[in-house]
């Protein structure tokens, strides 16, 4: 008996259900422009080279010294991208757990010519990729060498790239 009441109940429920006007609801329209990633490519990491005894300072130029680093970004033809990263890094000596400061200095062109490129005035940086998509960085540091442990040191330079 109490079967044949739920029946009739979810029976009743439904008819009252289908008998309702149905309720009508907005269109909306979505449009997106997708563009194409922008990758980054490290060809090759800073190479401070030999530090001499005596010396206060390391400089490594992104336009003259072959020890910076260089990164290549590929993305759309003839886009404007804007760079971001990180000017001063504290770096950690691994055995000893000293403090090393970092400055960046970093500059840029749309062809693989160093000496060509051009240095980063401003943080955030406004380029362009070439027609190819293709634009360089390279790399550069000063650190002082005053009390410096000999080893290795670690720490985190960010770059980020995205479109304009």
């Amino acid at each position: 008996m109490k079967l044949n009441n739920h029946i009739l109940i979810l029976f009743a429920l439904g008819s009252a259900l289908v008998g309702q006007e149905p309720k009508s609801s907005p269109d909306i329209n979505i449009s997106a422009y997708v563009v194409d990633q922008i990758e980054v490519i490290t060809i090759s990491d800073i190479d401070a080279g030999i530090v001499l005894p005596g010396q206060a300072e390391k400089i490594i130029s992104p336009i003259t010294d072959g020890g910076a680093g260089i990164l290549r970004l590929e993305g759309q033809g003839n886009s404007s991208i804007q760079i971001s990263y990180s000017k001063q890094v504290t770096m950690t000596n691994l055995g000893t757990s000293q403090p090393l400061l970092m400055n960046y200095l970093l500059s840029g062109g749309p062809e693989n010519d160093q000496s060509g490129s051009v240095l980063f005035t401003t943080n955030p940086a406004n380029v362009s990729l070439n027609a190819n998509g293709i634009f360089y960085i390279w790399v550069g540091c000063r650190f002082s060498l005053e009390g410096l442990v000999p080893g290795q040191y670690d720490g985190d330079f960010i770059v980020e790239v995205e479109y304009n």
